[in-house]
This record gives structure tokens, C-alpha cells and sequence, in this order.
């Protein structure tokens, strides 16, 4: 009996070694490379910046769903059976051509704020009381929100439209010190941080 299922389960390692290399290869793989790569050409990007899966598919080829999140442009390639991308197509965010925004002299790009994705942050929307005002305008629709700092106080307070404090991530806090540089609310350098 053991005799018996050593060969059996050896056969079937045999076997699976023998097919898994065919299992491995999903259709449309090729399709969903030729597309990412596309879309990092297009954007100037790494590959690893791609996000991209396989959506509908034809007679004639893939249809491919891609992301590049740090412009927050999404859309789809079609590539065909012959691994040619034949259309690309921008649905959401900015295309390619338009990933640089253009600032003004009060303004300075941002990337990869959590939930806000590249931004330009517009300084110096006056101070009142100790809340330093500032625009921050989202790259991929031009949303544009009212935040502030309480430049005279610790180097993290940040708060975004709706007055939640999101210093606590130094990803959104790294607009602090330009926000600051023109503020009448400068930090003092000998004052202790105060108690948030």
C-alpha cells in the first residue's frame, strides 16, 4: 500500500511539473505587458508604476485596463492578438502631454499626497488668528481645497478642508515649511513644541 502511493504521488508530481508551466501562462499576459509598457512610455514612468489587468476579450485581441496612479490617469489599450497596441486611451486624469502642471510664482508641486495623489499647493491665502491659509489643487481634476497651518506651533500642523489634522503623516506635513516660509505666523526657534 505505501509501495502504492509513493508511485502514484510521484506520478502526479511527474505530471505537475509537466503542465504547470502551461498553467502559468494566463491568457492575455502578453496583451497586459505590451500595454503597461506602453502606458510607462506614454508616461515617462517605470513599468512598476503600471498598474494594469486584463479586461474584456475579443476575437481580434485584449482589451487592458490601465493606472498610472502617480497622475491619477486611468484608462484602457487594445492590444491585439499579435501583441500590437492599437488604441490607447486616456478615460480619467491628465494625459501624458499634461503631467507637468504649470504653477505660479506663489506655488510649488507636491507628489504622492495619500488621498490627493500630486497636488499644487498655492501659499500666503492670508492669516487669521494662528491658521496660516493655503490652496491645495489637485493635479488630476484641478479640485482645489482650503487647507491651513498653524505655522507657529509644531512642524506638523497641518490640516486639511475640513479642519482634520493629517500631520501626523510626514507625506502631507512635507508642505509645511513652504506653506510657513511667507507666514506672519513663523515658528519662533526657541519656542517649545506645543501640545497638540
Amino acid at each position: 500500500m505505501i509501495k502504492q502511493f509513493l508511485i502514484t504521488a510521484t506520478g502526479f508530481a511527474t505530471l505537475l511539473s509537466t503542465i504547470a508551466p502551461v498553467l502559468a501562462i494566463a491568457p492575455g499576459t502578453d496583451q497586459l505587458v505590451a500595454c503597461g509598457r506602453f502606458a510607462a512610455n506614454k508616461y515617462k514612468v517605470p513599468e512598476s508604476a503600471i498598474k494594469a489587468s486584463v479586461g474584456n476579450r475579443t476575437n481580434n485581441g485584449y482589451y487592458i485596463d490601465w493606472n498610472v496612479q502617480r497622475y491619477g490617469s486611468s484608462g484602457y489599450c487594445f492590444v491585439t492578438n499579435n501583441v500590437k497596441v492599437s488604441q490607447f486611451v486616456v478615460e480619467r486624469g491628465p494625459k501624458p502631454n499634461q503631467t507637468n502642471p504649470v504653477v505660479g510664482p506663489n506655488e510649488k508641486v507636491f507628489y504622492g499626497l495619500p488621498g490627493y495623489g500630486d497636488v499644487v499647493v498655492n501659499r500666503g491665502q492670508g492669516a487669521i488668528g494662528n491658521k496660516q491659509y493655503f490652496l491645495v489643487r489637485k493635479v488630476s481634476n484641478n479640485a482645489t481645497y482650503k487647507w491651513y497651518a498653524r505655522c507657529a506651533n509644531n512642524s506638523d500642523q497641518v490640516y486639511d478642508h475640513n479642519g482634520k489634522y493629517v500631520g501626523y503623516d510626514n507625506r502631507m506635513s512635507v508642505m509645511f515649511p513652504y506653506v510657513c516660509q511667507v507666514s506672519p505666523l513663523k515658528p519662533k526657534p526657541s519656542q517649545k513644541p506645543q501640545p497638540r
